[in-house]
């Protein structure tokens, strides 16, 4: 069971607000990229528009979640229940969940994409799919995907928005909003259900441990699996046919 925050409705708007103008900021500099005046090749511009728009993002969000903290005169222990007797436990909860929800989220990913006609998959995984990445490439969104983003939205999503609406009166509200808006976010149709339900998950593991750790590492496995996964499938012979 998760302890009670000290959220405020106008802190938590406040941040909300922030982040989704640090992101339009990125999206408004990725579309520069996008120019002809610009000296890219195609490939290297797909590429720095997604770094763009990640970074703005996920690095806006770590910011403003630092100012929201500050605000509210509270410790990232404080906040997020990463004291260290927990930590062994919130840590192994993580590595299992993340390792039995991978199928379920690959199964419920199929059968998303069988009732759509063209499915397209996330921009970051097109990108990962291409066979001549170049590998300082491949490493940055690697180090993105696996240790910046479940930083990132576990903070914003599980460890702020989720037991903010709660205390406010709402925990069913709670869990539906937090998990539709994360799953939302990552603008793809196939990923929807498995991500609102992921989400799902990592509310359980954080109300079960009371640590935030534990939603943060099996986001992490789970983000590390697929990023593994989709490299073996973009790999020169690979068996596995990359769509």
């Amino acid at each position: 069971m998760i302890a009670e925050k000290p959220w405020k409705i106008k802190g938590v708007a406040r941040l909300a607000l922030g982040t989704l103008v640090t992101a339009y900021a990125g999206l408004v500099l990725a579309s520069l990229l996008g120019s002809e005046k610009i000296k890219l090749t195609d490939d290297h511009r797909e590429f720095a528009q997604m770094a763009v728009v990640e970074v703005f993002f996920e690095g806006g969000a770590l910011v403003w979640i630092g100012f929201f903290l500050r605000e509210n005169q509270v410790s990232l222990r404080e906040a997020f229940g990463l004291e260290a007797a927990r930590t062994p436990k919130a840590a192994r909860w993580g590595v299992l969940a993340a390792v039995l929800f991978v199928p379920v989220a690959l199964g419920l990913q199929y059968l998303s994409a069988l009732l759509m006609r063209h499915p397209e998959a996330q921009q970051m995984v097109q990108v990962l799919r291409r066979a001549d990445l170049p590998a300082g490439e491949r490493l940055f969104m690697g180090v993105l995907a696996v240790l910046v983003a479940p930083v990132a939205e576990e903070a914003m999503f599980r460890g702020i928005l989720y037991p903010a609406i709660k205390q406010w009166g709402h925990p069913r509200a709670a869990v539906w909003v937090t998990s539709l808006l994360f799953a939302g976010m990552h603008f793809n149709l196939p990923s929807f259900v498995p991500l609102a339900v992921f989400s799902m998950v990592l509310i359980y593991l954080y109300e079960k441990t009371g640590s935030l750790l534990a939603p943060i590492t099996a986001h992490s496995v789970f983000n590390y699996t697929t990023f593994l996964m989709t490299m073996l499938a973009a790999a020169p012979g690979s068996p596995v046919p990359v769509k």
